[in-house]
């Protein structure tokens, strides 16, 4: 999940690799903006059938957005349906998928732990400082803790299957892969009391290279 240019908006994308789907803006249980100065700031969000826009109020920084993509549970005869696993009868497995993003819209905001998602990306710097080519280390931090191990797809856009894993203190060294939309995603599932049925979160660092002219 990430912000991208579509058709001159700022779109709230739902999407790994080439692939985009459309969702329920009731989907997006949080979107909070912040100034370069890390202060919280209003943005408008603009709903539309199958996903959401803003308006990047003047002296965006960050962007820190919550999704809920609800349970996505298959049942006895294969077919996936979009109900919990305890309303399947002969469910075989169930997911219920919730993803994070933070985004950086100005280069002048500063990198920092943000308190409303469990898991999350803190690059070392602004990537916005950055060109394509550049390396930067980021730290995954999950619960504001260092995730040790924690599974990482260094170019969602790209290189959907090109995983790899954060060191003992969480830290990875990625590169500046585009010029344009750069997503840096980690995702894991954990299981819940229900028997096949697991939460998984993906949480993304998303940022926008514009090529010098």
């Amino acid at each position: 999940m990430f912000f991208a240019n579509r058709v001159d908006e700022k779109v709230l994308v739902l999407g790994e690799g080439p692939v985009d789907n459309a969702y329920d803006p009731s989907m997006v249980t949080s979107l909070k903006g912040y100034n370069t100065a890390g202060k919280e700031i209003p943005v408008t969000i603009i709903k539309h059938e199958k996903n959401i826009s803003i308006v990047p109020p003047e002296g965006l920084g960050t962007t820190v957005t919550s999704f809920d993509y609800g349970y996505w549970t298959k049942d006895k005869d294969g077919k996936t349906v979009h109900k919990p696993i305890t309303e399947v009868p002969g469910a075989i497995k169930s997911t219920h998928a919730v993803k994070y993003d933070i985004q950086y819209w100005d280069a002048a905001a500063k990198p920092v732990q943000f308190t409303e998602i469990p898991i999350q990306i803190v690059p070392s710097v602004n990537p916005l400082t950055l060109k394509k080519g550049d390396t930067y280390e980021i730290q995954v931090l999950k619960d504001g803790k260092p995730f040790a191990d924690a599974p990482l797809i260094k170019d969602v856009i790209n290189d959907l299957t090109g995983e790899s894993k954060t060191d003992e203190n969480g830290k990875a060294t990625v590169e500046v892969t585009a010029n344009g939309l750069n997503v840096v995603g980690v995702e894991v599932a954990y299981p819940t009391q229900n028997k096949g049925e697991q939460n998984k979160y993906f949480s993304a660092l998303s940022f926008i290279i514009y090529p010098e002219e």
